[in-house]
């Protein structure tokens, strides 16, 4: 079933219904408590809570690149596509 806001597929009317309130409305249930943001569930803020972190970006090893990133998943990802 195709998005008709955004045209993502969702495999089933249930997953639409939570696409269209989730992306599309105003329900960001889970907070961020150092900066008030407000987050669609519990692995997005694990995500941005690394963007709070005091050391350095995690950054790609091979020589040339220069890719830099504030959490670790991003970095995987990289390394996967590159």
């Amino acid at each position: 079933i195709t998005c008709p806001l955004c045209e993502i597929i969702c495999m089933s009317v249930i997953s639409l219904k939570a696409q269209i309130r989730l992306k599309h409305g105003d329900e960001h249930p889970v907070h961020c408590h150092p900066c008030d943001s407000t987050l669609e569930n519990l692995m997005d803020l694990h995500k941005h809570v690394e963007t709070h972190n005091d050391s350095d970006a995690y950054s790609c090893d091979v020589e040339g690149c220069g890719f830099t990133s504030w959490a670790l998943l991003t970095l995987r990802q990289h390394y996967k596509r590159e």
